[in-house]
């Protein structure tokens, strides 16, 4: 599998690309919190580089104590792992489903992690904003079944309310089927409409997050998986020991602690999602959909270009962009932008508005 064309933030593809050091780009194509990682997360891995010499404590205690306390669930029903990516084929092989029930467009790993397990792709109907047909998903689900569901959803931004979410967990109970909601981006939400609290002591859903994008630490990979104890357990088992690192523990257990940087990222993300979403609204052609987390996904196709075309123009201005032809169920006039800090934002926004 290639990956230069499958995620965003592949910044040392694109120097390749483009024959320019990564360092030269503003990178508008990982949905990365703009701030940078917490001061307290960069103190806490200057003073503890030397701690490296030795393994990283298997079970990650402290930093599960913390993470514990933040997401306000039990640590037994907690488990850490190298990123979400990591937890999402983790969970995969543990689930053994018979069937993947996929809503598209959504992340690609969900079906990179089951390659051998039919699909059963329901379409996001992009003339109500990629909006989730729970009552479909609800009237096909089967024994065996895993639902996997992104919340807030990549790319599209669509936020599905915990209201509507609760009944599909029903009824995966009712009908031994499991439903697994990635929240990656809840964070940049404010998390009201997590389903955290219902997952506890129910064996048919599971909820996937990550620590790395909101806090800026995509780098560190760190991930999680809050869900019943047994399945915790028997995720577990699926995973190498030592897998969270030294570091990545004290750059979280930091981060968590930062409320400052947290209440900073909130009101960022707030005010220059807003003021990113209008500016793309006014370029012409172009038709922003509307977010709820941190990026912004665009249909271009009243611009007569494709894409990839903007994205190659905009990376002759060192601006890098998501292409988004590669999530099933949008084609080439669709891209992915990150909501970054104002001079960024009006960077793109000019740029934007010279080439289309």
């Amino acid at each position: 599998m290639c990956t230069e064309n499958m995620h965003g933030g592949n910044i040392w593809a694109a120097a390749r690309r483009y024959n320019r050091k990564p360092e030269n780009f503003i990178d508008f194509s990982a949905n990365i919190n703009p701030l940078g990682p917490s001061p307290l997360a960069l103190e806490a891995m200057r003073k503890g580089i030397s701690l490296v010499q030795h393994y990283p404590d298997p079970d990650a205690r402290d930093l599960k104590i913390k993470l514990s306390r933040y997401l306000e669930v039990p640590g037994e029903n907690l488990l850490l792992g190298n990123g979400g990516a990591e937890i999402i084929y983790a969970l995969g092989r543990a689930l053994n489903p018979r069937r993947l029930v996929l809503p598209v467009p959504t992340f690609s790993e969900y079906r990179q992690a089951l390659p051998r397990v039919p699909v059963k792709f329901i379409p996001l109907p992009a003339g109500s904003d990629f909006a989730l047909p729970v009552d479909q998903i609800k009237r096909i689900m089967q024994p065996g079944d895993a639902v996997f569901i992104c919340n807030p959803n990549n790319p599209t931004g669509y936020l599905v309310s915990r209201g509507e979410l609760l009944p599909l967990a029903q009824r995966a109970f009712e009908t031994g089927a499991a439903l697994v909601v990635d929240e990656a981006f809840m964070d940049f939400t404010g998390r009201k409409e997590t389903i955290l609290p219902d997952v506890l002591s129910c064996c048919s859903a599971a909820v996937v997050g990550s620590l790395t994008k909101f806090f800026a630490l995509p780098g560190l990979r760190l991930g999680y998986l809050t869900a019943e104890k047994t399945l915790v357990e028997k995720v577990s088992r699926q995973l190498p020991p030592w897998r969270v690192n030294t570091l990545a523990q004290l750059a979280a257990q930091a981060s968590l602690e930062d409320r400052s940087y947290i209440s900073k990222t909130l009101k960022l993300i707030s005010k220059e999602k807003e003021f990113l979403y209008q500016g793309l609204a006014g370029v012409p052609g172009l038709h922003p959909y509307p977010p709820r987390a941190n990026f912004i996904l665009v249909n271009c196709s009243g611009t007569g270009k494709t894409a990839k075309e903007i994205r190659d123009r905009l990376a002759e201005k060192n601006i890098l962009i998501r292409v988004a032809d590669n999530f099933i169920g949008l084609d080439h006039c669709y891209f992915r932008v990150a909501v970054r800090r104002e001079k960024e934002n009006r960077l793109l926004l000019k740029a934007l508005n010279e080439i289309v």
